[in-house]
């Protein structure tokens, strides 16, 4: 168990003591007009979220914001989905919430129906969704990708149905290897995601490059450190999902960004 899901756990209680998320809120949060992203369609105070690694998160998007996230990953899980819709409904903070949708450990018939209810059912209360690819989620394996195909086009056709406009992206799993990355670059980029989320410095780089950043990137993986969320900045993610680390790492992170904005170019 990591630091990060550690702190969560004794949070859950924490959060409820007068005045406790309005001195961390004080305490950990860092805006700058610098750090600031809009990216299909919603603000961002800053690049540095928090990927859907914690027990109960749909609980915990308050104390997700008062620690200095932007925005929240969470995965409905078993929690019913009225449960989540409610509780993204009566968040008491800016912070933008995404929905990842997967179905881990079901038939392929019962992932793919699990999937489109939640998308259904949550469509309203999310910010964004994230499609979550992987041999876990109950579909086909990666070696396949035609497979998911059906099921991605029907929710972005499922899309269509409601008036508000809601974000979809697709997550690349850690174990795709390039050519099957460009199958999956290519598929989003005709058939209308917003973007992609890719985990690792070598992933996203390849991402950048392949698009021509005509997409936008959520770095994710194992971010332990300003210095890391940086490079994958620089390698061409907009966004970055952090799995691991402390509370307190958006603030740093965040310190490190705004330092790398203000240090002039050195010409050689």
């Amino acid at each position: 168990m990591s630091s990060l899901q550690q702190s969560a756990r004794g949070m859950l209680w924490k959060r409820r003591l007068p005045g406790f998320l309005f001195w961390n809120r004080l305490r950990f949060r860092r805006e700058h007009p610098a750090l600031a992203r809009d990216l299909f369609g919603i603000h961002f105070r800053h690049p540095v979220g928090i990927a859907p690694v914690l027990e109960r998160q749909d609980e915990l998007l308050d104390v997700c914001d008062c620690f200095g996230f932007s925005f929240s990953g969470l995965i409905p899980g078993d929690t019913p989905l009225q449960v989540v819709a409610e509780r993204l409904q009566t968040r008491q903070t800016p912070i933008v919430a995404a929905v990842e949708l997967r179905a881990d450990g079901a038939t392929e018939e019962e992932a793919k129906q699990r999937i489109i209810r939640q998308f259904s059912l949550l469509y309203d209360f999310a910010d964004f969704f994230v499609i979550d690819i992987n041999r876990e989620s109950g579909l086909s394996s990666l070696d396949d990708f035609s497979d998911w195909t059906e099921l991605l086009d029907e929710v972005l056709s499922l899309r269509l149905c409601y008036e508000r406009y809601k974000p979809v992206l697709l997550r690349i799993a850690p174990g795709h290897e390039e050519e099957q990355m460009r199958r999956v670059l290519d598929f989003v980029l005709m058939s209308g995601f917003d973007g992609v989320v890719a985990p690792g410095l070598d992933k996203v780089r390849f991402c950048a490059e392949y698009t021509q950043k005509r997409l936008p990137i959520i770095g994710s993986g194992a971010i332990t450190s300003p210095a890391e969320a940086l490079s994958l900045l620089q390698a061409g993610a907009s966004l970055l999902e952090i799995a691991q680390g402390i509370p307190g790492q958006p603030r740093r992170t965040a310190k490190c960004l705004l330092k790398a904005i203000d240090q002039p170019t050195q010409t050689p």
